[in-house]
């Protein structure tokens, strides 16, 4: 059996979970490749029985994995699972994605989410899900990895019980849906518009934030250069920061300079209830208390050095 997993990435959460799942298909005998989402392509398909796909939460899946499943060609029964990393609204990715695969005509056999820690300009540090994802996580997350090699096998000689249920539309969906919904309605990216300086910017010896903008906003070797969903800014809804949390020498910054200023001393209590309730059911485990959470120390504040995030380096 030959397994592709396609995932996507920004401050290694999703990667190490995508590395362990790997080692526990391969565990089950599978042969695994393991590939970010922008060296992958559909062609590539045909030479595998089973895929997986992962991602960040962001609401549901990153944008540019959500770009990706669109435009895919109908797979005519393909088994593939699906995997994710989330902070602290786990519920609402599945029973998005589950569907939206099944859409382009995959059969999704499976599907497993975890915490990871968040690593965004204004979110605290430490955050509510610090020390995630753990030791627990990965050999879960490798536990999972053979689950689905194995499942595919049986699944395919006509054990179809195996396939997991639907996703379930229970009250904690809807929930979270109501709390991304209201994200959404912000037309314009709510930790602010990004800019670039030219003066700063080391292009062409210095390219990470064109190799990686989730959206591919980014063109600076056009004349004139290309930058953000704009052309000389970025302000995109999707509430990214990718561009500049990677870059190493201050080239883009906040259009307002006290943006994060306004992040200080906030405590996001409905996170902290829903956090409470999967932690009473057993779906979470904390590794820091709520008060020691680091609400008035905005990441950029914690790890005021350039760059804030490093891009992760891909293992295999």
């Amino acid at each position: 059996m030959r397994v592709l997993i396609v995932y996507y990435t920004q401050s290694g959460n999703t990667q190490r979970i995508a590395e362990q799942i790997a080692k526990g298909a391969r565990k089950a005998g599978a042969e695994v490749t393991l590939l970010r989402l922008k060296r992958v392509n559909y062609e590539m398909f045909d030479d595998y029985d089973l895929i997986g796909f992962g991602s960040p939460t962001w609401k549901a899946d990153t944008p540019n994995m959500h770009a990706f499943i669109d435009k895919m060609p109908m797979q005519n029964g393909k088994h593939c699972f699906a995997f994710n990393t989330h902070g602290t609204l786990p519920h609402l990715y599945f029973p998005i994605v589950i569907p939206y695969l099944k859409a382009r005509g995959l059969l999704p056999i499976g599907y497993r989410g975890w915490y990871g820690d968040v690593n965004m300009p204004g979110m605290p540090k430490p955050y509510y899900t610090f020390g995630h994802p753990d030791e627990q996580d990965l050999a879960e997350a490798m536990a999972f990895g053979q689950e689905m090699a194995e499942n595919s096998r049986r699944i395919a000689a006509g054990e179809t019980d195996l396939i997991y249920p639907d996703p379930e539309m229970n009250d904690k969906v809807f929930e979270q849906a109501m709390i991304c919904s209201n994200m959404l309605l912000c037309p314009t990216n709510p930790q602010g518009a990004f800019l670039r300086d030219p003066e700063k910017c080391r292009y062409p010896k210095c390219h990470l934030c064109m190799d990686n903008c989730t959206m591919g906003y980014i063109d600076l070797s056009r004349e004139p250069q290309v930058f953000g969903n704009r052309g000389d800014r970025c302000d995109d809804c999707h509430e990214c920061s990718y561009c500049f949390m990677i870059c190493p020498f201050g080239a883009i910054y906040t259009e307002d300079p006290n943006q994060f200023e306004k992040d200080k001393g906030i405590r996001h209590k409905n996170f902290e209830v829903m956090l409470d309730r999967d932690e009473a059911e057993g779906t979470f485990r904390r590794h820091i208390p709520a008060d020691e959470v680091g609400f008035d120390t905005p990441y950029i504040y914690w790890h005021p050095q350039r760059p804030y995030l490093k891009v992760p380096k891909e293992n295999e």
